[in-house]
């Protein structure tokens, strides 16, 4: 498949603070890090928060406990709410707080929990769903040093965030949740994990065989996404088959010639746990796609 088109990584309302990596937000050197977390430990004693730093220098409180025992885990999808705040000095240098944005009024943010990012990630590993807790992120974590794109954060600042936990989700359940709310049913689920919805049945059309070049259609997109993340338009693709990516493939072997249907499949036989460009680690993703022809 082609390269895919930029996704803006991206889960709350300012700019791009999100569980990504170094690399996504901006590396900030070691001094302005230090002084991050030299601002966040004098914060939290300030605000009386009995909370933890990791070595990356985020810092976790939790506030309130819920009643859950489930707990977030590696590939997994949360839910939450937040309240965003820069921490800012204020009179006599002392760190104090603005609010920025809160989304407890409006709807969840979503993320994909990859352990091995630093940052949001970390704090949300750390709860319970129910949980509410403060996560004090140094600016590599948050908006670096572009600081926030309408200036209400600055460059270099680090940012708290008050967060409810309030769900978690497997993949399977994610697939699963997205296929009763669109009122899908699945005419075959396989092995793999691939849910296959026939759209178009061509009883006359051949099934294709490994090896051969399949001219399609197709139009991807994340299961939480209103926008297609690549789509070949009114145009086709060429590819052949059993050198795709693995649902993709599997998808397509389905099909007969000019059948149309709609695929999901977790990330397994996606791009797995490290994504592709604009596609996020342990996402599934649908597919809607048109066998045209098979040679």
């Amino acid at each position: 498949m082609r390269t895919p088109y930029v996704f803006i990584c991206s889960l709350l309302m300012i700019s791009g603070l999100t569980a990504c990596s170094k690399e996504d937000v901006g590396l900030t050197d070691d001094s302005i890090l230090q002084t991050n977390k030299d601002d966040i430990l004098s914060y939290a004693t300030s605000k009386g928060l009995s909370g933890t730093s990791t070595p990356t220098g985020v810092y976790y409180s939790l506030n309130k406990a819920g009643s859950s025992t489930i707990t977030p885990s590696n590939g997994q999808e949360a839910e939450f709410n937040y309240t965003l705040s820069v921490l800012l000095h204020g009179t006599n240098n002392v760190v104090t707080d603005k609010l920025i944005d809160s989304t407890f009024a409006r709807k969840s943010s979503y993320t994909y929990l990859v352990a091995t990012n630093p940052g949001l990630t970390e704090g949300l590993l750390r709860m319970h769903e129910g949980d509410k807790s403060t996560i004090l992120l140094p600016s590599i974590y948050a908006f670096g040093t572009a600081g926030s794109t309408d200036g209400a954060i600055l460059p270099n600042s680090p940012v708290r965030l008050d967060i409810s936990l309030k769900r978690v989700r497997t993949e399977d359940q994610q697939i699963d949740e997205y296929l009763t709310a669109n009122k899908l049913t699945p005419s075959d689920v396989s092995i793999t994990g691939l849910r296959f919805v026939r759209t178009l049945d061509n009883s006359t059309g051949k099934t294709p065989t490994a090896g051969q070049t399949l001219t399609v259609r197709y139009r991807g997109q994340l299961l939480r996404a209103t926008t297609a993340f690549d789509s070949t338009g009114a145009g086709t693709y060429s590819t052949v088959l059993g050198q795709s990516v693995p649902g993709f493939d599997e998808g397509l072997s389905k099909l007969k010639v000019g059948d149309k249907a709609m695929i999901i499949f977790p990330s397994k036989i996606g791009y797995g746990s490290a994504g592709n460009g604009s596609i996020p680690p342990y996402a599934p993703m649908r597919f809607d796609i048109e066998l045209v022809s098979a040679q």
